[in-house]
C-alpha cells in the first residue's frame, strides 16, 4: 500500500536533483507493479431504469507496468466478450492527459468511496487533526 510519504519522498528527490518528470512517470515511480483504478472523467455506459438513469464512470483497473513521457502503460483487466469473465492481459497505453484521478486498489477504499459530500468536510478536517496529534 502506497503512503503519503512514498509520493513526497520521490517528489523531494526529484526537486533536489532539479529533475522534471511527467505525471505518468511519477505514477510509475511510486506505483509500478501495483493495482490501480484510473478514472478518465467520462461515462462508459448509461444504465436506464424505469424512473431514472445511472451513469457508470469510465474507470480502468490494472497494474502499472511502465511509463514513458506522457504515456502510462497498464496491464488492464477486461471483460472477455465470449466467456463474460473478467480477465487480465489487455495492455493499455494511456495518455496522462486523460487521467482525472488515480488510486491504488487496497484496503483504503476505492475511488467510489473517495467521493464524499461537502457535508463531510468537518468530519474529514477532524480526522486530519487527529492524525497530526499522533
Amino acid at each position: 500500500m502506497s503512503k503519503e510519504r512514498d509520493f513526497t519522498k520521490v517528489i523531494d528527490e526529484l526537486n533536489g536533483a532539479g529533475e522534471d518528470i511527467t505525471l505518468a512517470e511519477l505514477l510509475a515511480k511510486v506505483l509500478k507493479g501495483k493495482i490501480v483504478e484510473i478514472y478518465v472523467g467520462d461515462t462508459f455506459e448509461d444504465v436506464k431504469y424505469d424512473d431514472s438513469t445511472q451513469k457508470c464512470a469510465a474507470v480502468l483497473i490494472g497494474k502499472i507496468v511502465a511509463a514513458y513521457a506522457e504515456c502510462l502503460v497498464l496491464n488492464c483487466a477486461y471483460m472477455d466478450q465470449n466467456t463474460k469473465n473478467i480477465k487480465l492481459g489487455n495492455i493499455v497505453c494511456l495518455n496522462e492527459r486523460a487521467i482525472r484521478t488515480v488510486t491504488e486498489v487496497d484496503e483504503s477504499g476505492i475511488l467510489k468511496d473517495t467521493f464524499l459530500s461537502t457535508r463531510d468536510s468537518k468530519i474529514v478536517k477532524g480526522l486530519f487533526a487527529g492524525e497530526s496529534n499522533r
